[in-house]
């Protein structure tokens, strides 16, 4: 029985249908059928039952879809120990990031890191987007992850990458006077309080100096997004909280203005480079993690 036929068939279980499967993996939905062909061959068995365009678990799939989830967990337990033989000093590795993107994104990352890599000492820290790069930097943090106001070369002694494009929307709550007006003008947005950013600078990030005269500052993004739900102003949410939280985002508008929206790159920062080496070190598996989860998400 082969592991990858085990992950095929799991993926496959979880997607719902081969060519969902086949897009998540990077693999042909050709090359995704033969090995579940092969798998219910050598098992005897019928694994899927065809629906329409999709495909539901048999019942027999259904009973050892737990079994192969396990099988995989404890393949990946195998790897991991002998890449990291006993007597080896133990690894800690801290994260960093701002909440751009979700409590629940990182709580699924923190879960995937524990399965992947088991012995790690993980310590995840949360810090204002504009602090996370000098952190990476003096140490105190192996890779962070965060939005960028103004991204510069950051020299030799820390490596970046873009990763993604984030899109900040201007938004009210859906109760609130300006969300009711079909075209907004400068003066309109100027009667009314700009919800912003307050970086560790005490400086206030998406502000329209030109427009905003009352402003609330704030220190985090939910923070933001949560008061301009509760009708204290508008301002600038960044679009992951809006679709990866739709339910706590539900009651929030988008204002019918000019500068609507504005995009920032989202960066990963670190000190060692974060390529594809044939035995990736605990922080480019981490890294890999992520970049998965950000793909599941819908935000890469």
């Amino acid at each position: 029985m082969r592991i990858e036929h085990l992950y095929y068939f799991v993926t496959v279980a979880e997607r719902g249908s081969i060519a969902a499967a086949a897009a998540e993996l990077g693999r042909n939905r050709s090359t995704l059928s033969m090995a579940i062909s092969a798998l219910e061959d050598e098992l005897n068995c019928r694994l899927f039952e065809r629906r329409g365009n999709s495909l539901q678990l048999s019942d027999t799939g259904t009973l050892i879809l737990d079994d192969c989830q396990r099988l995989l967990a404890l393949q990946e337990k195998i790897s991991y120990r002998c890449a990291n033989p006993p007597g080896e000093d133990s690894i800690e590795l801290s994260i960093g990031r701002d909440d751009v993107l979700t409590e629940s994104f990182w709580r699924r990352v923190i879960t995937r890191v524990r399965t992947h890599l088991p012995d790690l000492k993980l310590r995840m820290r949360f810090a204002g987007s504009d602090e996370l790069p000098e952190l990476v930097r003096q140490g105190q943090l192996d890779i962070a992850y965060a939005m960028a106001f103004n991204p510069a070369y950051a020299g030799d002694s820390l490596c970046q990458r873009i990763l993604t494009k984030t899109r900040m929307q201007l938004m009210a709550a859906r109760q609130h006077r300006l969300a009711r007006l079909g075209y907004l003008n400068d003066s309109d947005l100027a009667g009314s309080t700009q919800v912003t950013y307050l970086d560790s600078d005490q400086q206030e990030r998406f502000r329209l100096h030109n427009i905003s005269r009352d402003t609330l500052a704030l220190s985090s993004y939910e923070l933001i997004r949560d008061a301009i739900q509760d009708g204290l102003g508008w301002g600038y949410v960044p679009e992951p909280l809006l679709i990866m939280e739709e339910a706590d985002s539900s009651e929030l508008q988008l204002l019918n203005h000019g500068l609507n929206t504005a995009w920032y790159p989202y960066l990963v920062y670190s000190r060692d480079p974060l390529g594809h080496d044939r035995r990736p070190t605990p922080v480019q598996q981490i890294h890999k993690l992520v970049i998965e989860e950000m793909a599941q998400a819908g935000i890469l």
